[in-house]
């Protein structure tokens, strides 16, 4: 392992690359503030089973006002990139290819970030996830929250979703382009046991295309998501507007879904200026939620005005 605890140290790579060969410790870990690192490749075997320890996050991220630019991660034991309780934090460029987790994974009250035009591609878990699990979880964090996502490209997962947001606060993701996600291509939630994740408050996902999602039988409910489990919390204040799904897989039950679960509850969902693109016969709106806690608008399929209840 690398570790950083030296606050406002820059790492300039200059196009190296650093090599992990063992998995059960291959991380390199910022635990100082200030820190920077820019243009530097990251390595991992590629396949083999999927770790959670912090020795196994690629690229572990714990500090006030961190800096990321040109990174690129290929293969990682767990995930990609794991912001942890990370603050002011500011990832351009940063590129996650075949982690066993996720590609990048903001949680345990990450806030006041900006992540600029990241792409992942084939990642175990989601794309690029934003998480906030709850004190049943054995966390007493608060949410995630305030941090913005411009221009994400996620070019495939082996299982999980594209974009989420599962549990947090003021998320934003602008311009996303994402495809072949085996579950959603973009999932806003609150999930119960064993996650325990806290609400959802205002989230947008504005602009885009999402194509080829939900390509695994029982994953998500369709291409964009909404989705509340956790009897203790609520997916709430989400809009997704100005996006075009595209050929969403057989798999999925819909386009579209407002669904809850095992108790939990959705509120204030909004679909607007949404087109869809398909050739097969696949429903527009899949809901099972209360007709009053979503609404849509503007919605188009193959070109013409789709009057979805």
């Amino acid at each position: 392992m690398v570790t950083i605890t030296v606050p406002k140290v820059h790492i300039e790579g200059n196009g190296a690359t650093l090599a992990a060969t063992n998995d059960l410790t291959s991380s390199v870990q910022i635990r100082a503030d200030g820190v920077s690192v820019s243009n530097l490749n990251l390595t991992a075997p590629i396949g083999g089973p999927r770790y959670n320890g912090l020795e196994q996050q690629k690229l572990y991220v714990h500090g006030d006002g961190v800096r990321l630019d040109d990174i690129t991660v290929t293969g990682s034991a767990a995930a990609g990139v794991l912001l942890d309780g990370a603050s002011n934090f500011v990832l351009n460029r940063v590129t996650v290819r075949d982690s066993r987790a996720d590609g990048i994974h903001m949680t345990r009250g990450s806030n006041h970030g900006q992540v600029n035009n990241p792409v992942t591609e084939r990642t175990g878990d989601d794309g690029v996830a934003v998480v906030s699990y709850g004190p049943q979880f054995g966390v007493n964090d608060p949410p995630c929250r305030n941090i913005t996502i411009e221009s994400p490209v996620v070019n495939g997962t082996t299982f999980g979703h594209g974009v989420t947001v599962r549990g947090g606060e003021n998320i934003a993701y602008r311009n996303v382009r994402v495809s072949g996600t085996s579950g959603a291509g973009v999932y806003i939630s609150t999930e119960g046991d064993p996650f325990f994740l806290q609400s959802v408050n205002g989230v947008t996902v504005e602009g885009g295309t999402v194509t080829g999602a939900n390509t695994t039988p029982g994953g998500a409910a369709g291409a964009l998501v909404a989705y509340g489990e956790n009897p203790g919390a609520v997916t709430g204040n989400v809009t997704f507007s100005d996006l075009t799904v595209v050929d969403t897989s057989e798999p999925a039950q819909s386009n579209l879904a407002v669904v809850i679960a095992n108790g939990g509850a959705v509120s204030n969902i909004v679909f607007r200026n949404i087109a869809i693109r398909q050739q097969s016969q696949k429903p527009v709106l899949f809901a099972n939620a209360p007709r009053e806690t979503y609404a849509l608008s503007g919605i188009t399929l193959n070109g013409s005005p789709d009057n979805a209840p």
